[in-house]
């Protein structure tokens, strides 16, 4: 069944029904890796905070494209060094990729990256020393960039290097060239993250394909790979939680302490943009569904008076994320603006508490 094919009662792609699960926990796994985590949320905002990052550090957005690259290409390789079956490295050492191209592509539409082409490889046949490959609608250009330089790294267990190039406002040009030196079994590792605590959250399943009926409010344009909520207009996709996790620490550990701050203030933005007052004030169990639906984590307390927001999370997933998402909702549901205090306790779960900003 092509992972493209839509459920005919609520609309789904199968290739996100029968791959993905919606879990208690407050979580979104691969069913064939369920430690591979994931989060549906707005793509657009991460370009935006490449942005802002170069701007608030004092770094070219080149250098930064640099890191990002680089920091999902390693989490890009240890999660197919773990799931990607052996005969596909088989195929693709002696047929070709463009074998390998339509299930590639058919993947990134229903995951919202974007349409991926094969524009060809060189040579043709065996061991490849450049592949070429377009992407139309990137859902993040340099994390695109991360993925195939990674995938193409664990396909021929060798480094490679990459250069991109706009052809024009949609389409970009991406080429990987291989080189000779031989990657090591250390570089196909990445944490994975801690054990999760059990959730009690339900979802509607859908009769015909099983998927989260609530789903519903995200529309899928699979002739151009693009996923939106049709509540706020903004474009969305999937994204790994351990992927960017490495790219957040290894942008830390290049910049500094002040990438942290600099997220968490991009992802206040991007909520006071994205969802409405109502929204802001819609209560425990509409928000505890609105984070849990996006894999965010299983928020467990809520406290909301006129002064003061209280939060609990457990299995956060990217914690600066959801301390710019309660900010965001302190000014929308308040009207005024607020500063957080927040902490991962012992046992991973997130606490924080927003006031008015002094």
């Amino acid at each position: 069944m092509r992972a493209t094919m839509t459920c005919p009662e609520c609309g789904i792609p199968r290739g996100i029904s029968r791959t993905m699960r919606w879990n208690p926990d407050g979580t979104i796994t691969q069913v064939g890796d369920p430690l591979h985590r994931l989060i549906l949320f707005e793509s657009d905002n991460l370009d935006r905070m490449w942005m802002a990052l170069s701007e608030a550090l004092g770094v070219t957005e080149e250098h930064l494209w640099e890191l990002v690259i680089s920091s999902k290409s390693r989490a890009t390789r240890a999660f197919l060094r773990r799931t990607l079956p052996w005969y596909v490295n088989l195929a693709a050492r002696f047929v070709g990729y463009r074998a390998l191209m339509s299930a590639i592509e058919a993947q990134g539409l229903v995951m919202g990256y974007g349409k991926i082409t094969l524009g060809g490889q060189y040579p043709r046949r065996g061991r490849p020393e450049r592949v070429t490959v377009f992407i139309e609608d990137p859902y993040s250009l340099p994390l695109f960039c991360g993925d195939f330089k990674g995938a193409a790294e664990v396909l021929e267990r060798r480094w490679a290097s990459l250069t991109y190039q706009a052809l024009d406002e949609r389409r970009h040009q991406i080429d990987v060239t291989m080189s000779g030196e031989k990657l090591e079994e250390e570089y196909f590792r990445v944490e994975d993250g801690a054990e999760r605590k059990p959730g009690d959250l339900s979802y509607t399943p859908c009769p015909s394909c099983g998927a989260p009926r609530e789903l519903v409010r995200f529309s899928w344009d699979l002739s151009r790979g693009i996923i939106r909520d049709t509540e706020s207009g903004r474009r969305t996709a999937f994204f790994g939680t351990a992927a960017l996790r490495a790219v957040f620490d290894e942008l830390e550990h290049e910049l500094g302490e002040r990438v942290t701050p600099t997220i968490i203030e991009a992802e206040r933005r991007n909520t006071l943009e994205a969802m409405g007052v109502e929204e802001a004030r819609s209560g425990f169990e509409s928000l505890r569904l609105r984070a849990a639906l996006r894999g965010l984590g299983l928020l467990t307390a809520l406290s909301l008076s006129t002064e003061r927001l209280e939060a609990k999370v457990a299995n956060p997933a990217l914690p600066e994320y959801l301390v710019g998402l309660s900010l965001g909702i302190f000014e929308l549901a308040l009207g005024k603006r607020g500063e957080c205090r927040w902490e991962l306790e012992a046992d991973g779960d997130l606490r924080l508490e927003v006031v008015p900003a002094g």
